[in-house]
């Protein structure tokens, strides 16, 4: 029992999608996942690793050479019930490998899930992951007891999904299974919503291809989030030498994806290099207002939400913020800037006070420089 618990909870990193995960180490298969505004401590596991599709690159692929467990129905929701009472874990995540049939596996998942809401009386977070290709009937039956359901697309088109599993059809067992998703989701919303994962640095898609399609993705399909997991090489399969998707471009990644998701950047605004990649040495957000010089200086007693989003240094709840002062009385000095946690040396170059640019001294202090406006242009 534990060794098949350990083997099959230890894979779930191959599900991980979370750069939080992937950072910080959580110890087995115990993994941290932001729901809303807390962390959530997730009890990330396969019902099995018996699989029949030969993927590339996945540990789970039907040719390679590994042992093989599976989990009885019973089994799985009686340990998860004993973790969560201990209070080890707060939140299931179940997936699986496909075994003969999609629909028989998506079945006994959510058979796991039912046993959990009605024997044991559960009423914490579950993530159900939805097998590609699964009946509709099948994704009406996991949304009545998950509070967020997933399907893993793994690339972006047919092209570059043969690349890496040549037995999956993109758009018939991907995107159309995903569509049903959507759909159903708009009728009657869950909880948490619907995500996907893309993998990244797998079959060669440049980031301007993948945050295009994320783009997408939030248009047309009502995501709540794309989720994008780095490329691990595993040994014993034909991608075992190839290398692996660093820390760094994933950050990156889910950094350019929260200026499309929140702050309602274009993908073509996003900075790309010659490759159509994300720069690793600078955050894009940066990038792009050194690119859009004509765009600043702004003044922050003017300035609208999505104008101030758009400086460096200043997020959504930091531009809530200065709204709200400017509801009472004019921002005068930076100090009130820097009570509500603003970092003033990043956003000095991009910023006036009253018709002053704030720059930062050779010693360090904030002094200002006085700029005359007419018509919001600086002259």
């Amino acid at each position: 029992m534990q060794k098949k618990l350990e083997f099959l909870g230890n894979l779930g990193v191959f599900e991980a999608s979370d750069y939080l995960y992937q950072k910080e180490r959580y110890a087995s298969f115990i993994y941290p996942s932001v729901c809303g505004n807390r962390i959530v401590r997730l009890f990330k596991v396969l019902l099995t690793n018996n699989c029949k599709f030969n993927c590339l690159y996945c540990a789970n692929r039907r040719d390679r050479d590994c042992p093989r467990y599976s989990f009885d129905v019973y089994e799985l929701a009686e340990i998860f019930y004993s973790m969560w009472k201990k209070k080890i874990v707060n939140g299931l995540f179940l997936s699986s490998g496909i075994e003969i049939d999609n629909n028989q596996t998506q079945e006994k998942m959510i058979d796991v899930i039912k046993i959990l809401r009605k024997k044991y009386n559960y009423n914490d977070y579950i993530h159900l992951k939805i097998l590609p290709g699964v009946d509709e009937y099948l994704i009406k039956k996991g949304k009545i007891y998950a509070d967020r359901l997933s399907l893993n697309l793994e690339s972006i088109n047919s092209l570059y999904l043969k690349k890496i599993s040549k037995e999956k059809d993109f758009s018939k067992n991907l995107l159309n299974t995903l569509k049903k998703l959507s759909d159903l989701n708009r009728e009657k919303p869950l909880r948490n919503g619907i995500t996907t994962q893309i993998i990244a640095g797998c079959s060669e898609e440049s980031d301007k291809e993948i945050m295009s399609f994320s783009y997408y993705l939030y248009k047309n399909y009502n995501i709540s989030r794309v989720y994008y997991s780095g490329f691990i090489p595993v040994l014993k399969t034909p991608f075992e030498n190839k290398k692996p998707c660093s820390l760094q471009r994933q950050m990156r990644l889910y950094q350019a994806d929260i200026l499309i998701r929140k702050y309602k950047f274009l993908p073509s605004e996003i900075p790309f290099d010659k490759k159509g990649n994300l720069y690793l040495n600078k955050d894009p957000k940066s990038l792009w207002a050194e690119k859009n010089k004509e765009f600043f200086p702004l003044e922050i007693n003017k300035a609208s939400f999505y104008q101030l989003i758009r400086i460096p240094g200043i997020g959504i709840k930091t531009a809530l913020k200065i709204l709200e002062i400017r509801k009472e009385s004019k921002i005068r000095t930076e100090n009130i800037l820097k009570k509500i946690g603003v970092k003033l040396k990043k956003v000095s170059p991009y910023i006036l006070i009253n018709g002053k640019k704030i720059k930062e001294s050779e010693n360090g202090k904030i002094e200002s420089e006085i700029y005359c406006t007419i018509f919001d242009e600086v002259i």
